[in-house]
């Protein structure tokens, strides 16, 4: 076993989680970790008690040393005596294929973008009428750009996603919110606890904007490569910018001392296909996490 926190491709970062619940209740930490099978990294949480929500990608010891398995994502959770989590460790191990339908909504929200051609779309469009056919006036439509491709795709979108009586959902299953409203897609993935600060491609990101809502846009992730030292580059794909579908090509810090300053432009001589993508993201934007679609 090779020990990763001294490789360092283990990301393994201490932050705190956006508050979604009382501000009077104290956040678990949130702790990264890039993997390869066989990688060893040692958590720190005197008292905690482990638990790891898929033993087959990373097991964990009781004493917070984390073994990496196979391919794959996996939750792992440290415990107080009171059955609080106070630890929450996203382990990804290696990578694994990103599944048939999520390619094709990425590959159908391109074809989108390329058939758009930069033209402006009325506030009335397939979107906004995808959400809600009564809504004449438009509304803003980026989380239902995403969640219409979703649903072309044929994964389930059940609207109970946030009801006690939503029905059980398979541990890495397809999952989508049927919704358009930033905050509540953030509710859903949140309801099903499939929120992450590990990109992979098909997921939701879902913007803050500094200084305002942590649930100011909705993008689409097409594609990530890692760069080592917790940045990733990402392309995107995201509707209702200025009316309009556009791509992005930009970097995404996990590890930023800021979390609102963790998205940044890739070197001037890394931009070199400006016909299709962006390289200067919207100002004051940052990401606020990732809705998983699949792990």
């Amino acid at each position: 076993m090779k020990k990763t926190a001294a490789l360092l491709l283990a990301l393994l970062l201490v932050l705190a989680l956006q508050p979604t619940q009382a501000a009077s209740r104290r956040e678990p930490q949130l702790t990264l970790l890039m993997m390869q099978p066989d990688d060893t990294a040692q958590l720190d949480g005197e008292g905690l008690t482990w638990h790891s929500k898929h033993e087959e990608v990373a097991a964990v010891s009781q004493e917070g040393l984390v073994t990496a398995l196979s391919a794959g994502y996996t939750l792992i959770q440290g415990l107080n005596a009171k059955g609080e989590v106070r630890l929450r460790c996203e382990v990804q191990v290696g990578e694994s294929p990103v599944p048939e339908q999520v390619q094709e909504v990425i590959d159908q929200a391109i074809l989108a973008w390329e058939q758009a051609d930069h033209a402006a779309f009325p506030k009335y469009n397939l979107y906004t009428q995808w959400f809600n056919p009564a809504a004449k006036n438009g509304f803003g439509w980026c989380g239902a750009f995403v969640g219409y491709f979703y649903d072309e795709a044929g994964v389930e979108m059940n609207p109970e996603y946030r009801a006690s009586k939503a029905p059980p959902l398979a541990d890495g299953a397809l999952f989508a919110v049927r919704q358009a409203s930033q905050t509540k897609l953030f509710e859903g993935f949140e309801s099903r606890d499939r929120l992450s600060h590990i990109p992979r491609p098909g997921y939701y990101i879902i913007y803050g904007r500094r200084g305002s809502t942590p649930y100011t846009h909705v993008g689409l992730v097409t594609q990530v490569a890692y760069r080592g030292d917790g940045v990733y580059l990402l392309e995107t794909v995201e509707g209702n910018l200025n009316a309009r579908i556009r791509r992005y090509r930009y970097l995404y810090d996990s590890l930023a001392q800021r979390k609102d300053r963790n998205i940044s432009a890739l070197p001037q001589e890394e931009q070199t296909q400006p016909e299709l993508f962006r390289y200067q993201y919207v100002d004051n934007f940052y990401i606020n996490v990732f809705g998983q679609t699949w792990y």
